[in-house]
């Protein structure tokens, strides 16, 4: 009877053994995107994380102003500017510069994560009105930043591989894409993002992209496009019902107080400094994804800061533009320098103290620097402290405001010959500085030169001067001018209108060396 009974059980464990249902037993510590992103927390996570690559190397934490601000000539090296970074203010960056490679990678990263941060939302059974709500504006928020990505990949490097989908990322010899195709495609992208996202959000969601943003965005795509109807159009929804955008009351409540206003429409957020336990202040070289912890600072203030790293200097010709006739053909100089730029004893405008608010008083910046240098006030806390020890910054990086939209909207106006419709949105930026008022823009060239200085001084230090110069065509002319009276050098060529495809990027992908045109062999 036991012989019986082992040998049934023996039996019994040789089918279970043999059994494929029975080895199929699923893993439940593994995780892929069906598996993982199921609710709305998930979800949330992945949509926090389609933001990060803004503080990534090439963005916001350190790369992208000291790109933009060198080749726009808003900034000119200081004797501590090292390395490749030398090379921007001059215009010999290469194929090979560092910097030019994390902007290209990092944009591509952010447009890897919303689209799978997108194909993971349509896989999403969501049934709950909540969980719908959520899924529509996570969508907006990814079409949004991927359209930002491709903004900047299309203006900087012009045909680059379009990819749409997930599967397009796994396509290692993608071929470029038109940029007519890819501006195309921005439109198409962003008026639907347009529809999926909110106006606002919650307290503890600020920062995330909003349908003003989405709106922004695709006035600016429309102008860069030269159709000046349509980019005055989406520009002029900003100033209506439902939106409430003002702009600040002082220009130093979002570059030097670092407080909320409803003048930002999209900016990268940089949070408070929290110590070493939770993060490394020097993320921004490199441990972004490493050992760089939680932080989210910037080092923009340490890097440009006078009394700490003072990498680069105020350019000359960015101060000289703050002085220009006022239309009785007196000199004039524009208050806005004294919100831009140190300079000892007020010279040309800029701001003669420092530390207005520190606990041991009021300091004379002429005391400390030489009187010829100018040093940058914007984005740099010295009224608050003497000197920072840390990279620790924690002002947003301003990406689109109010103002920037205002003066786009009267430049799409005046390139649509609309003179007298632009004149008060020149005058509404103008009167927050204390600017006097302009009673007539005179005729199209005239308001041309008018709006573009607007630009370069409202929008001083904030990365956009590059962009502008390209656009209007005007790039090679005026940053070699402007090199020839401060180096004695024209260093500007025509295809510096578009940066270098970075090398290691043709060597990886050698359909892009089949189809480099002018970005550069």
């Amino acid at each position: 009877m036991k012989r019986t009974i082992l040998f049934s059980l023996l039996i019994s464990l040789m089918f279970v053994a043999c059994s494929e249902k029975v080895l199929d037993v699923k893993n439940e510590n593994r995780y892929d995107g069906t598996t993982f992103f199921t609710n709305a927390t998930s979800f949330t996570e992945a949509s926090t994380a389609m933001y990060t690559p803004l503080l990534y190397q090439g963005m916001y934490s350190r790369e992208f102003y000291f790109i933009f601000d060198l080749l726009g000539n808003d900034a000119e090296k200081n004797f501590p500017l090292q390395g490749s970074l030398l090379q921007f203010p001059i215009y010999t960056h290469n194929s090979n510069s560092g910097e030019l490679n994390y902007l290209f990678n990092t944009c591509y990263k952010m447009i890897f994560r919303t689209n799978f941060v997108i194909e993971q939302l349509q896989n999403w059974k969501a049934t709950a009105q909540t969980d719908l709500d959520l899924k529509k504006r996570i969508t907006g928020e990814a079409q949004f930043l991927r359209s930002l990505a491709y903004f900047w990949l299309v203006t900087c490097y012009g045909d680059v591989p379009l990819k749409v989908n997930l599967a397009d990322h796994y396509i290692i010899e993608s071929s470029r894409t038109p940029a007519a195709q890819i501006w195309t495609s921005l439109e198409t992208t962003l008026t639907t993002a347009i529809t999926n996202l909110p106006l606002t959000y919650p307290e503890a969601d600020y920062g995330r992209v909003t349908k003003g943003a989405a709106v922004a965005l695709l006035g600016k795509v429309f102008l860069f496009e030269k159709k000046y109807a349509e980019a005055a159009a989406q520009f002029a929804l900003l100033s209506t019902a439902p939106y409430d955008y003002t702009l600040a009351t002082d220009i130093d409540d979002m570059f030097v107080n670092d407080v909320k206003t409803k003048e930002s429409i999209f900016a990268v957020m940089n949070g408070p400094w929290q110590g070493w336990g939770v993060g490394n202040a020097y993320y921004m070289f490199g441990g972004q994804e490493t050992w760089g912890g939680k932080c989210t600072v910037s080092g923009r203030a340490q890097e440009y800061g006078f009394n700490d790293w003072y990498n680069v200097l105020v350019s000359n010709a960015l101060v000289d533009a703050f002085t220009y006739p006022n239309e009785a053909g007196v000199s004039y100089t524009d208050p806005r320098a004294a919100k831009t730029f140190y300079s000892g004893s007020g010279v040309k405008g800029g701001d003669a103290t420092f530390c207005d608010r520190c606990p041991g008083g009021i300091k004379q910046y002429g005391d400390v620097q030489k009187e010829g240098q100018k040093a940058w006030r914007k984005y740099e806390y010295y009224e608050n402290v003497n000197s920072y020890g840390e990279p620790e910054s924690s002002i947003n990086g301003q990406v689109i405001r109010l103002a920037d939209v205002l003066l786009m909207q009267a430049e799409a106006l005046i390139e649509s010959n609309q003179i007298s419709s632009a004149l008060p949105l020149i005058n509404k930026v103008r009167a927050r500085a204390g600017a006097f008022q302009f009673t007539t823009l005179g005729d199209q060239t005239k308001a041309r030169t008018i709006v573009r200085r607007e630009r370069q001084l409202e929008l001083a230090g904030e990365q956009i001067r590059f962009f502008d110069l390209v656009r209007w065509g005007t790039l090679v002319t005026t940053i070699n001018a402007e090199k020839q009276a401060a180096l004695g050098i024209q260093p500007v060529k025509d295809y510096h209108v578009l940066l270098p495809i970075p090398q290691s990027e043709r060597d990886a992908n050698p359909t892009l060396n089949a189809q480099v045109k002018n970005n550069w062999n």
